[in-house]
């Protein structure tokens, strides 16, 4: 369920007694890499909540050809898949390593009980208890967009 900043209160009321795993990501160009990876957060919890980089700040973190699908297509392909269960579109537009406060917002509302990422995320590593942050490494079959634009680019 595609759902806004202002239901993830919600998102934890409704699910008091379910371990919920919180995660974040572009997701474009949506591939096998990401859904080993959100296989992998989902092993991590009852409930998985996406948090999708919306398009200024990917523009801010990828360049300015980035990203290749818009935020809102993105949070639909996020949102059809089985192993999501909620996904909404991060409000901030700061820098890539800027702390904006509407992530501590986030953590207040959503309370997860864990916070999955692929590498240390200033975002949430200098506001949650650092128990409930883990890095998911990333391994040597793993995809990426980035590659995959590589590859057609060189076609």
């Amino acid at each position: 369920m595609i759902v806004r900043l202002e239901n993830l209160a919600d998102i934890r009321s409704q699910h008091k007694d379910e371990k919920i795993a919180l995660t974040s990501g572009t997701f474009d160009m949506l591939h096998v890499g990401h859904l080993r990876y959100l296989e992998a957060v989902k092993a991590l919890g009852d409930v998985v909540v996406v948090m999708l980089s919306g398009d200024d700040r990917t523009k801010v973190r990828k360049g300015p050809s980035r990203p290749i699908i818009p935020e809102n297509d993105r949070a639909q392909m996020l949102d059809a898949l089985q192993i999501v269960d909620y996904v909404f579109i991060d409000p901030a537009k700061s820098a890539p390593d800027a702390i904006d406060p509407i992530h501590a917002e986030i953590v207040r509302c959503l309370d997860p009980d864990v916070y999955a990422t692929d590498g240390e995320d200033p975002r949430f590593f200098s506001i949650m208890d650092k128990s409930k942050l883990l890095v998911l490494p990333r391994t040597d079959e793993q995809v990426s967009t980035s590659a995959i634009i590589d590859r057609i680019a060189n076609l």
